[in-house]
C-alpha cells in the first residue's frame, strides 16, 4: 500500500558492483545485537539462552531484480537509460524501554522486544550501487546499516552531494524566472528549511511556509547564508513530484501530492518515485546547476541577495509602520537610505 510520505536515506555501497553482488554479499547476512547489561547482571546473562539475550536483524521478503527504463534528452538525441533495482525488507528486533519486572528481574524476551520492518532499495545505476533505507528513525537506520554491513557502506558519496549554492540557485530561479529550470523542467513551488535539518530521531525536522513569501528566508539569503534543505514541487513531462531534500540527497517524498503524468512503468507509485528521483531527477538538478553555476556565483547571486535584502527592509518598514526618517536614524548620514532606494536595477516601493 502506498504511504502518504516516504523518508529516504541514501548510502553509496563500496565493494558492491551489481545486484548480484548485493544478493551474494548482503542479502545472505544476518546480524546479532546483544542485550546491554551491567556487570552485576553478568551471572544472570550467562544463564540466558542466546535467543533470550540477543536481538536479531534478518532479511525478509526480497523482490526479483527489476528494471526502470527512462528516456533522457540532451541536445543531440533522446536515449534510453535503464536502472536496475530490487526491494528487500529488513526485519528488525529491538528492545523496549522496560527490561525488568517490579522485582528487578530481567523480563522474558517476548515482553521486552519490539519488531519493525524497514523497506530498503538497492539501486544499480551508472556502474554504482546505492542503498536507500526508507525510515526517518535514526536508531532503525543504524540497525539496518549493521544488517547490510557497515564495511560495505562508503563514508561519502560525491555523486549525490548537493553543491552548497544549489538550493539558493533554485530559489533564485523560482523568484526571478518563474521557476523555469529548462525547457523540460519547471519548479512549481518551493519551501524552505533553515538551519539544522536533522534532529536526534528524524531526518527532517519540519517545513516552513512558502519560501517566496517567507521574509525570514529572504533575510537569511540576503545575509549570505546558504539553504541546506528545501521542499520543492517539480514537474516535467513525466512526473509532478513534491519532495524535501537535504545537502546529502536524503529525501522525503510526499506521495499523495505527487503524480505520474505518463504511464511510464507498472511499478507501485512509491517505488517509481523513489527510483525516478534518485536515478533521474537529482542528477538532472545537479547538472542544470553546474551549467549555471559560473554565472550565478559571479553576478546573479550578489544582485539577488541585495534584492532580497531590500525586500526584507521594505517588509519591516511596512509591518512596523516605520517612516524613512525612522529608518534613517540607523545611519550616520540620512541620505544612506535614499541611496539604497535608488540603487540601479532594483525598484523597491517603500
Amino acid at each position: 500500500m502506498t504511504s502518504s510520505k516516504i523518508t529516504c536515506k541514501l548510502f553509496k555501497l563500496t565493494g558492491i558492483n551489481s545486484l548480484d553482488d548485493v544478493k551474494i554479499n548482503i542479502l545472505n547476512r544476518s546480524f546479532t545485537d546483544p542485550l546491554l547489561f551491567t556487570k552485576s547482571d553478568r551471572d544472570i546473562m550467562n544463564s540466558l539462552s542466546d535467543d533470550e539475550k540477543n536481538f536479531y536483524f534478518t532479511w525478509g521478503d526480497i523482490s526479483e531484480p527489476n528494471e526502470l527504463k527512462l528516456q533522457k534528452k540532451d541536445v543531440k538525441e533522446v536515449r534510453e537509460e535503464c536502472v536496475d533495482y530490487l526491494i528487500a525488507n529488513a526485519n528488525i528486533e529491538y528492545p523496549k524501554r522496560r527490561k525488568r519486572d517490579s522485582n528487578g528481574n530481567i523480563l522474558p524476551k517476548v515482553q521486552r522486544v519490539n519488531y519493525t520492518q524497514i523497506v530498503t532499495y538497492f539501486m544499480s545505476f551508472n556502474n554504482t550501487v546505492h542503498l536507500i533505507i526508507c525510515s526517518s528513525n535514526d536508531s532503525h537506520l543504524g540497525r539496518v546499516r549493521k544488517l547490510v554491513g557497515t564495511n560495505f557502506i562508503a563514508h561519502s558519496d560525491k555523486d549525490y552531494e548537493i553543491p552548497s549554492d544549489l538550493f539558493n540557485w533554485l530559489f533564485y530561479q523560482y523568484v526571478e524566472n518563474n521557476g523555469c529550470l529548462n525547457k523540460e523542467l519547471d519548479l512549481i513551488n518551493i519551501s524552505g528549511f533553515i538551519g539544522n535539518a536533522v534532529d536526534e530521531h528524524n531526518v527532517f525536522k519540519g517545513t516552513s511556509d512558502q519560501t517566496s513569501e517567507l521574509i525570514i528566508t529572504k533575510a537569511f539569503i540576503s545575509n549570505g547564508e546558504t539553504l541546506r534543505t528545501i521542499t520543492a514541487r517539480l514537474r516535467n513531462e513525466d512526473i509532478d513530484i513534491v519532495f524535501a531534500i537535504d545537502y546529502e540527497s536524503n529525501t522525503q517524498i510526499f506521495i499523495n501530492q505527487s503524480e505520474k503524468l505518463k504511464l511510464l512503468e507498472a511499478e507501485e507509485k512509491d517505488t517509481f518515485f523513489i527510483i525516478y528521483l534518485y536515478s533521474h531527477l537529482i542528477p538532472n538538478l545537479k547538472s542544470l546547476y553546474n551549467e549555471a553555476a559560473e554565472q550565478f556565483l559571479s553576478s546573479e547571486k550578489k544582485h539577488f541577495s541585495e534584492k532580497m535584502g531590500l525586500e526584507v527592509i521594505k517588509s519591516i518598514i511596512s509591518k512596523n509602520s516605520l517612516s524613512i526618517e525612522d529608518v534613517s536614524r540607523l545611519f550616520n548620514v540620512n541620505g544612506d537610505v535614499r541611496e539604497i532606494e535608488q540603487k540601479p536595477n532594483f525598484t523597491v516601493n517603500l
